[in-house]
């Protein structure tokens, strides 16, 4: 019974193509930026990164969410992303943000998920709340 287990023991990471099943090493990325309103800087606004992936390698489309979290005094924030599912190669990214009682969703671009921990790939998503709502 022991040689089975042995040989179950060393299939903990495959990666064939682009479809990785895995145990042990994720799929990762993360979003950094900036949030300000009119070029000031928004402190404590929060945060949320949408994640949608479905490309026909995956088990299960990506469509996940991450966050919140509050920006810094500097209007900064960093996310890591790891969603289930998810298979090396790109995904669509879109933020929520939540500031002074108002929430606007900002569509955004895409991140390239690569397997690994910490990430490799980190994608630059900065917003001026201001002008998505053409008050500047």
């Amino acid at each position: 019974m022991r040689p089975v287990l042995l040989a179950l023991a060393t299939l903990g990471c495959v990666e064939g193509g682009n479809l990785a099943v895995s145990a042990g090493a994720p799929v990762t990325a993360a979003v950094q930026g900036r949030i300000t309103r009119c070029g000031e800087a928004v402190s404590g606004a929060l945060v949320v990164v949408f994640v949608e992936q479905n490309r026909p390698e995956q088990s299960q489309p990506v469509n996940a969410q991450v966050g919140p979290v509050a920006t810094t005094r500097g209007g900064q924030y960093v996310v890591e992303l790891s969603p289930s599912f998810a298979v090396p190669g790109p995904a669509n990214l879109e933020l929520r943000v939540t500031a002074e009682g108002i929430t606007q969703d900002i569509p955004g671009g895409s991140i390239e998920l690569q397997l690994g921990v910490p990430p490799r790939d980190t994608a630059r998503f900065d917003a001026d709340l201001g002008q998505e709502r053409n008050e500047c």
